[in-house]
């Protein structure tokens, strides 16, 4: 099974924000999915942030 991973500047696209922003955010300790730090490239596991996006929108459709 093949693990994908995100990088900054793919997740920024997806919630559509800047990819400043999305840096700023991921090396924030308030992040709320998982990201690893391999030298300086930042990388994010896509299940660990689809469940966090999965949630996420499922709490801004109860909100509404």
């Amino acid at each position: 099974q093949e693990i994908k991973f995100y990088s900054v500047a793919e997740v920024s696209k997806i919630l559509g924000i800047s990819r400043s922003r999305a840096y700023e955010w991921v090396i924030s300790p308030q992040c709320p999915f998982l990201v690893l730090r391999i030298g300086r490239r930042i990388i994010i596991p896509a299940n660990n942030f689809a469940k966090w996006y999965e949630s996420f929108a499922d709490c801004i459709t109860e909100e509404n």
